[in-house]
């Protein structure tokens, strides 16, 4: 990674920053549908963490471009009585990385295709606390905090081909289209299931050069 971005630096790489948009379709509500969610609200195919509108910036040169991206989404819920407190919170932190290799060399006001590749990893967090748990029953809160967290965490990895159009001004449209492979795992009790999911995504992408 370093010498990459050491090559584009090299390359008068430019900053661009832009915008991924991934509508929202019948395969995601058959996910809903079907229960497939993982209860924890952030994790990657929940919806909060990875909404229709993702951003991401990164460098741009004439044949590379090096890309990131970071999502995160927390949920917290804090209940209080008069004698006792208790609080609940998961969180899920989306760090990605994309490159794209030109097909020809960028310039402005013609169309360029590219083919692009990518990982992201999601890191999960997960806390329940109970003021008046005894020492069995912060066990159980316990436990319940590492499954939440084995059902948030996960890794994916993309590839695809794209195209977009530059403008003088910089600004930047185009769509790709790429088969993302993602991987899961939910731990109960004794009990580990490990998930796979491989499908398409197609995107339109707006960005500007900085």
């Amino acid at each position: 990674m370093f010498a990459l971005l050491l090559s584009l630096s090299v390359a008068h790489a430019e900053g661009i920053l832009g915008v991924d948009f991934v509508p929202f379709g019948r395969a995601d509500q058959a996910w809903v549908s079907e229960d497939q969610l993982s209860g924890t609200q952030v994790a990657e195919t929940d919806g909060l963490l990875q909404p229709p509108v993702t951003a991401w910036a990164g460098w741009v040169g004439r044949r590379d471009a090096l890309l990131g991206g970071l999502a995160l989404a927390r949920v917290s819920t804090t209940v209080q009585t008069n004698n006792k407190a208790e609080h609940s919170a998961r969180m899920g932190i989306r760090p990605s990385v994309d490159y794209r290799r030109y097909l020809s060399d960028r310039a402005a006001g013609s169309a360029c295709g590219y083919l692009t590749a990518g990982m992201y990893g999601v890191v999960p967090a997960a806390q329940e606390r109970s003021d008046s748990a005894s020492k069995a029953e912060q066990k159980v809160l316990e436990e319940q905090s590492r499954q939440d967290r084995s059902r948030i965490g996960a890794v994916g990895a993309k590839a695809g081909i794209g195209a977009e159009i530059q403008w003088d001004h910089g600004l930047v449209l185009g769509a790709r289209y790429s088969v993302v492979y993602h991987r899961s795992r939910a731990l109960d009790e004794e009990t580990l299931t490990v998930s796979s999911l491989l499908r398409a995504e197609a995107a339109l992408v707006l960005a500007f050069i900085l």
